[in-house]
């Protein structure tokens, strides 16, 4: 090993600053201990800090991500020794550190390598997005949120939460004509923008949340929640502010009128008003006229209170403007999949679930399951389709490619139990049998995002995002040298990306992420296209069909959100989520939405309806990309 610049590890070297560094590298722990002891220097910072190194011999300070970056950044050149060499595959792209990413994607305003290699030598942040002191591009949302999104931290600094600053530099400026006032305050929400002139990173501090017209701001001022998520029973707030109160309103959806408000504003159960018993923390809920008996000519009942008389309903229905008669509460439009996650059908009183063909109600007489085998999902994972069972989570490889092919997307033939996947690196759509090791090559010569099949008309689709166009070719179709394809949709297209189809309808739709991002619908033959969705849209890089409630649902890698709407574009639905941050492909099954995520390289799953009850399911040393939930026939 190179000396005073690297140490041993095992076999090999490794730079010195990776030595009591908090993580292990050698197989014996050797790099955390100090002459045979647990490292003492651990909590020691250097003069660089804690986030930067220190070039040998010299003060010259740099942060972690340029170390073995293929770049001198150091002056004797210490930070590139010893770095490990990887070759990619074809069709990738090396980043400075060593990560391989699809070469498409470099400079498409996303940080896929993590160290900003892709994006750096390109044009400014998209809107909504900033740079940070290394150069990556990260959501204004990201910043102040206690992770570190930039690798140097420099959206997480000191002042998060602590001033209300006008201006607040962190890089090179001066400091006279850019300060302008400073608060302490109780809480911020901070945002930055970048000076691109100088490189520098900017602070500006809110003492207002503006939150999107689906959203609340909580009482803290810190986040915005969801309208569906007031009073659900679970606090989303930190502070709790989205269920204060909310456990005895009596204008909640759904609830039926046999209920009497206090007067601070809670709700009583009108069996305990005027029994003598002060329940309202106010006592308004006795005295009065309580004496007064009932002869109103209610439609179902009739209970004393301090006002007088008072009608009330039954279970199911609430009580009518006249404040006599009593009304059908229909639980299947005010509830939605709250009340049946299929079919509702509304009856006086009451409502009842039921099941499309192919599933089964459940005992609670509301969610619907699949019948039959279990459900699968298949993802693919660099150069192997993984199989992952829904209910008990047994995972099986089902198959694999050879080692130089990475599985981009795929989709599967349910007649000829076949899975269909796209080989970027050799610009190829190629197949393989699920119930034997037959496979083979669809088409050459093809560069796309996404492809789907058309199990009925036995064809099968792709987008090309550059060409900004839809093209199809026959299932049965085989390789004899030249390309066999139509082009279904050209023209009009910005930069088509995502698609899913709905074959027993004809109907195909795809998401487009250019400068007017929009979800598009058509007939399969490029008949009949028109916009589906233009609104609430950033990037719409995953879509998805859920066909038993007849609604398309979308991941918004620019928005940080999951949406859904008919698919005749109406009941729109949009939920901002954190957790959502670089999706690549969707699926959906039965009450749960699937999701690959290239930058945590995992697959997650979440309520479909709420957002809620997120889970990780897969996370491998290789990244995930396309997925989908067949239903094998018998």
């Amino acid at each position: 090993c190179a000396a005073s610049r690297q140490a041993a590890c095992g076999a090999t070297c490794i730079p010195v600053p990776w030595l009591c560094d908090g993580e292990q590298q050698c197989p014996d722990a050797s790099d955390e201990q100090w002459h045979g002891a647990k490292c003492e220097c651990c909590s020691v910072p250097s003069v660089c800090g804690l986030k930067k190194l220190q070039c040998p011999g010299t003060h010259h300070c740099i942060p972690h991500w340029e170390m073995c970056d293929r770049h001198q950044d150091c002056e004797d050149g210490w930070d590139e020794e010893g770095c490990p060499q990887q070759p990619c595959l074809p069709g990738q792209w090396q980043c400075r550190n060593r990560v391989c990413i699809m070469t498409e994607w470099k400079c498409n305003g996303i940080d896929d390598c993590g160290d900003s290699s892709d994006e750096d030598v390109c044009a400014p942040c998209p809107p909504g997005m900033v740079r940070c002191d290394e150069g990556k591009c990260i959501l204004e949302s990201l910043m102040c949120n206690d992770e570190d999104d930039c690798l140097d931290g420099t959206d997480e600094p000191s002042t998060c939460g602590e001033f209300l600053c006008g201006c607040w530099p962190l890089g090179a400026g001066s400091w006279d004509s850019l300060i302008t006032s400073c608060l302490p305050v109780p809480s911020q929400v901070c945002s930055a923008r970048v000076d691109i002139r100088l490189g520098d990173l900017y602070w500006l501090a809110f003492l207002h949340l503006s939150c999107p017209r689906t959203h609340v701001p909580c009482r803290d001022g810190t986040e915005c929640v969801a309208q569906e998520y007031v009073c659900d029973g679970e606090k989303d707030c930190a502070d709790g502010s989205d269920e204060d109160g909310c456990a005895q309103l009596c204008d909640t959806p759904g609830k039926s009128h046999s209920s009497y408000p206090c007067r601070l504003g809670t709700c009583l159960n009108a069996s305990l008003v005027c029994d003598s018993r002060q329940d309202c923390t106010d006592g308004s809920d006795e005295g009065g006229y309580c004496s007064v008996p009932c002869q109103k000519s209610c439609g179902h009942l009739c209970y004393p209170s301090p006002e007088g008389p008072r009608c009330s309903c039954g279970p199911g229905y609430r009580l009518a403007e006249d404040q006599v008669s009593c009304t059908d509460i229909n639980e299947c439009t005010e509830q939605g999949e709250e009340a049946c996650t299929q079919t509702c059908l509304n009856v006086p009183g009451s409502y009842n679930c039921s099941c499309l063909p192919g599933y089964l109600l459940e005992p609670d007489g509301r969610i619907c399951k699949l019948a039959g085998p279990e459900p699968m999902l298949l993802v693919a994972i660099q150069s192997e389709v993984l199989s992952y069972g829904l209910r008990s989570g047994r995972e099986e490889v089902l198959l694999a490619a050879d080692k130089d092919r990475v599985v981009f997307s795929l989709d599967y033939d349910l007649v000829d139990r076949k899975v269909f996947w796209m080989d970027l690196a050799t610009e190829t759509i190629r197949w393989q049998g699920i119930d034997s090791s037959k496979k083979g090559t669809l088409v050459k010569g093809v560069r796309s995002d996404c492809i789907a099949v058309d199990w009925v008309g036995r064809n099968l689709y792709w987008t090309d995002g550059t060409a900004g166009q839809v093209l199809a070719t026959r299932l049965g179709s085989a390789w004899r040298g030249t390309p066999e394809y139509t082009v279904v949709l050209d023209g009009d297209l910005d930069q088509p990306h995502s698609l899913v189809l709905h074959p027993l309808a004809g109907m195909l739709y795809w998401s487009e992420v250019g400068s007017h991002p929009r979800v598009m619908e058509a007939t399969m033959d490029g008949s009949r296209w028109h916009v589906l969705l233009a609104q609430e849209l950033g990037w719409p890089t995953a879509l998805a069909l859920d066909l038993p409630t007849w609604r398309i649902f979308w991941l918004d890698e620019k928005l940080g959100s999951i949406g859904s709407a008919r698919l005749d574009g109406s009941s729109v639905k949009v939920l901002r989520l954190s957790w959502v941050r670089s999706p690549f492909a969707a699926a959906v099954c039965e009450g749960q939405l699937y999701w690959s995520e290239k930058k945590t390289w995992s697959v997650q799953q979440m309520n479909k309806s709420s957002g809620k009850n997120r889970t990780v399911l897969l996370k491998r040393h290789g990244q995930p990309h396309g997925l989908q939930v067949p239903t094998w026939g018998s």
